[in-house]
């Protein structure tokens, strides 16, 4: 009876740590996926409460629970530098990798391993269950994912988080592969070299390299912006020139006045464009200027033509994965796609309004390196049927 009391103790522990860890991530409502991580954390603590409810409770229920990681990955999230995911799917090979934590902005995803130390040298070393992998298999997996999902053209750093510490011969290991090996380092109980299983295997010989020269990576300050065809329109509009205190006919152009009262849109962009080079690509500048020749007023035409003064146009280059691996259809236009590619074989940020494009490339397996913003329409001719706000 007393082991008995002692479990539902330890168990009713679990399920109020369980508890406050989900109010505390209430304060991380803007993290995207925490939201996923809420339901992992309540479909645990409804299971252990039917347990305690049973009055079923056994040792393994407190052992196998899986509050014991979900705990580690919310001290993580909070101890992170701008997380901005949790529990992140990325496409790898057949299948989806998913990354506990993606934070600096999208340049480190973080790995949470809460298993004790010694299992996960023994499991390294071949001893673990048939199929079961090892985190040096786990390393292998997420060095050649983030290697396919570059962030401004450099791999996300990996970093292993060990919530209850690592041998230091795995630990060197890991970290001899690339990994960034976070938690507490203990001493092997067994040999310091130690003879790890034939599954770890360092060769690249099967990693697949994007369409970017990974050997030959840039700085992350990049100073080349390529502008999309919506980018430059949000420039040139009478809207965000001073004019956007207009009800529209058009109720799109009304709602977007409303945002540009509330977020102007070119003070971002002149503050992006500073001590950069703007090119823009044939294909972009061809569709732009149709649609100042068709639709522009005259505020408007002399805006496009003193942005184009300033922008270098290039020729398209339509070739790389953007073009190659993404299928044309719903929001993915073969237009938007040479714009993307141009964008991406230079080395550039592609500036864009263009968010349905990005998030359907997204689905299809493609990160783009882009910045966002919110879109702007050409207003000039429509203001003589509006009226003013």
């Amino acid at each position: 009876m007393d082991d008995k009391e002692e479990l539902l103790k330890c168990l009713g522990e679990k399920i109020e740590l369980g508890k406050i860890a989900v109010d505390k991530l209430n304060e991380a409502k803007n993290v995207e996926g925490v939201e996923k991580l809420v339901r992992k954390f309540m479909q645990e603590i409804r299971f252990l409460e039917k347990v305690r409810t049973a009055g079923t409770v056994k040792k393994e229920h407190l052992q196998s629970t899986n509050l014991i990681h979900l705990n580690a990955i919310v001290e993580c999230l909070f101890a992170a530098n701008e997380p901005i995911h949790v529990l992140k799917p990325f496409n790898y090979k057949n299948s989806r990798l998913e990354v506990d934590i993606v934070c600096k902005g999208g340049s480190q995803w973080i790995k949470v391993i809460a298993r004790n130390a010694r299992a996960l040298t023994l499991i390294s070393k071949g001893n673990g269950e048939y199929g079961q992998k090892s985190v040096l298999d786990q390393a292998n997996c997420f060095l050649q994912c983030a290697i396919n999902h570059p962030h401004m053209y450099r791999s996300p750093e990996v970093v292993f988080h060990f919530a209850s510490g690592i041998e230091i011969p795995l630990a060197e290991k890991l970290e001899n592969k690339g990994i960034v090996v976070k938690g507490e380092k203990i001493p092997s109980r067994t040999s310091s070299n130690e003879d790890f299983s034939a599954s770890d295997d360092d060769s690249m010989e099967d990693f697949y390299f994007p369409d970017l020269d990974v050997s030959n990576r840039i700085d992350p300050e990049i100073k080349l912006l390529n502008l999309d065809v919506s980018t430059l329109l949000a420039y040139v509009t009478n809207m965000t020139n001073g004019h956007a205190n207009f009800v529209y006919k058009e109720p799109l152009l009304t709602t977007q006045a409303e945002w540009e009262r509330n977020r102007a849109v070119k003070p971002i962009l002149e503050k992006l464009f500073q001590d950069k080079e703007l090119v823009v690509c044939k294909t972009a500048y061809e569709n732009f200027m149709n649609i100042i020749e068709v639709i522009g007023g005259p505020n408007e035409v002399s805006r496009a033509d003193e942005l184009m003064s300033r922008v270098k146009i290039v020729d398209d280059i339509p070739r790389g994965r953007i073009v190659e691996k993404l299928s044309v259809g719903g929001k993915i236009k073969d237009r938007s796609r040479i714009v993307f590619a141009t964008g991406e074989n230079m080395r550039s940020v592609t500036v864009t309004a263009n968010e349905g494009f990005v998030r359907a490339a997204r689905m299809q397996g493609i990160e783009c390196m882009v910045f966002i913003h919110e879109p702007r329409s050409l207003s000039e001719i429509k203001e003589k049927n509006a009226t003013i706000c």
